[in-house]
């Protein structure tokens, strides 16, 4: 007798309404990323850099608050101090 395994409706409406969520989760990331990214190459225009970093900074709380810096680790040392700085 071959049994199916059905998924629980519960679980398949959890993550029907949860993949919002991770797209927008995704989207901080992806924004942090991209703005770490200009702020550590941005060496001509001092205003431009700092705006860039002010938003790394903003964006950092929140990505520290949801735990992503619980699990991902910063390798450009700069950047790294900046944001473990940024409480």
């Amino acid at each position: 007798m071959v049994t199916s395994i059905h998924t629980p409706p519960a679980l398949v409406d959890n993550a029907r309404t949860a993949a919002p969520d991770a797209y927008a989760a995704l989207s901080w990331v992806e924004e942090f990323v991209e703005l770490a990214r200009l702020a550590i190459d941005e060496h001509d225009d001092e205003v431009l850099r700092r705006r860039y970093e002010d938003e790394v900074l903003r964006r950092a709380v929140y990505l520290r608050a949801a735990g992503l810096f619980d699990i991902v680790q910063i390798r450009h040392p700069a950047l790294r101090a900046m944001v473990a700085d940024a409480r």
